[in-house]
């Protein structure tokens, strides 16, 4: 696949999502975010998404190939996704290449910069992969010297995240 030809594919993706997201791919409004918080109350008060990123796998560009090669040795572009607990999409981002990390990607995604605003007094729940912001909780990274208290945290934001995982999943077998 030429670079050329990528691209045209990523724009036209990238279009079909932009223009489908305002009807199907929507926000959780008030209502929603308290149905959402409600199903995290007991293990994480105050959630309302869940966000990772995933790889869509590609055949090897011609050019550039380098920057399409993931961290799993495979060519592919990154897909950052938020769902809720019921696996309904809340947000995507589609396009960058299989070698940039979940944290660039999301930095340069629309939801970095409107995170804030939309999670007022909520939060997203994320793996070692994103920053831990005010709005984004990720685990304490592991240096072997983790509390007990931080070690249950990581142990309950992991569990909490079965959904995102499980939508990604759902969608690849979709596409197989």
């Amino acid at each position: 696949m030429t670079k050329s030809t990528l691209f045209k594919v990523i724009r036209r993706v990238t279009y079909f999502l932009s223009n489908m997201s305002a009807n199907v791919i929507t926000w959780p409004n008030d209502f929603e975010k308290v149905e959402i918080q409600t199903h995290f109350e007991n293990s994480m008060p105050g959630v309302i998404g869940l966000i990772d990123g995933t790889h869509i796998r590609i055949d090897k560009p011609t050019e550039d190939a380098d920057s399409y090669l993931n961290r799993k040795h495979y060519y592919s572009i990154q897909a950052q996704m938020v769902c809720d607990h019921q696996k309904k999409i809340r947000d995507i981002f589609v396009g960058y290449p299989g070698s940039v990390h979940d944290s660039r990607v999301f930095r340069r995604s629309p939801l970095c910069e409107t995170l804030p605003e939309k999670c007022r007094d909520s939060f997203l729940l994320g793996d070692s992969g994103y920053p831990c912001l005010r709005h984004l909780l990720t685990p304490f990274k592991d240096n072997g010297r983790l509390t007990r208290r931080q070690r249950n945290y990581n142990y309950i934001l992991s569990t909490n995240r079965y959904a995102i995982e499980h939508c990604f999943d759902i969608l690849k077998q979709k596409f197989r």
